[in-house]
This record gives C-alpha cells, sequence and structure tokens, in this order.
C-alpha cells in the first residue's frame, strides 16, 4: 500500500494542488479584469454610480 501512495498519490495530489492552484489565479485575475473593464465603461459613459445623487 506504500508503494501506491509513492508511486501514485503524491504525484496525483501535486497535480490536482496545481490545477486548483491555476484555476484559482485565472479565476481572481478574471474578475480584476471584469471589474477594471466595468470601471472604464461606466467612465466613460459618465456614471457616477448607485449610491450617489
Amino acid at each position: 500500500m506504500a508503494e501506491f501512495w509513492s508511486s501514485y498519490g503524491l504525484p496525483l495530489a501535486l497535480i490536482v494542488a496545481q490545477s486548483v492552484a491555476l484555476l484559482v489565479t485565472l479565476l481572481i485575475v478574471v474578475a480584476f479584469l471584469l471589474y477594471a473593464d466595468r470601471k472604464v465603461w461606466a467612465a466613460v459613459q459618465m456614471r457616477r454610480g448607485p449610491n450617489v445623487v
């Protein structure tokens, strides 16, 4: 059983961890890009926001 974990378990866990880290990084980057895009288009249309009279 120890041979199974050393030959398959640990490499699989590392691949899964790297994939999750990459996915989280990409999601955060996309979220910031969307936020910046919305701010730019709001400035282009000269909108102040919902809480400014």
